[in-house]
């Protein structure tokens, strides 16, 4: 099915905020990280996903690895795709430091499907072009701009959890 994708950065030129964390129970990042978003960004079980989850028992410190992805549906056509990368190492030990490198990050998507022969053809793809650049190209901008808002809510969210504020 042939689709038309639009795709921003919400934080271009940038790629993502980078928190860098050192002290006792960095682990709790990722333990409360559901939680935290569905605070942050009023987000659905369903909009939250697990892509990875590494932990390591091999060594002390335990390295482990997280990647979250979030869903933002923000209309029929657009939607918002927060990351959450998070790099840590805990200690055995809870009275010693870890550390933890947190990694956010947000892509707006709007998607255009072009089902129908007439949706296929050139005609409709120029008023659809014309309607983007007229009418819903505002609407994207606003939306990019609620994503680095959102993005901000969640960083104030872990920095205050970390207590690095």
């Amino acid at each position: 099915m042939p689709v038309w994708i639009l795709e921003d950065d919400c934080l271009a030129p940038e790629r993502h905020v980078k928190i860098v964390y050192k002290g006792p129970n960095p682990f709790q990042a990722y333990q409360s990280a559901y939680s935290l978003l569905r605070a942050a960004i009023e987000i659905d079980p369903a909009d939250y996903q697990e892509r990875e989850f590494v932990w390591s028992i091999a060594s002390d410190p335990r390295g482990f690895h997280a990647r979250i992805i979030v869903e933002k549906r923000m209309d029929a056509r657009s939607t918002i795709y927060f990351e959450i990368v998070m790099d840590g190492n805990q200690p055995t030990d809870p009275s010693k430091d870890g550390t933890l490198t947190i990694l956010i990050g947000g892509k707006l998507k709007t998607e255009f499907k072009l089902i129908t022969p007439f949706q296929q053809s050139s005609f409709y793809k120029t008023l659809l072009w014309l309607y983007n650049f007229f009418f819903y190209f505002r609407v994207r901008r606003q939306y990019i701009k609620m994503c680095s808002e959102m993005i901000e809510k969640i960083l104030r969210a872990y920095k205050s959890l970390l207590k690095l504020e």
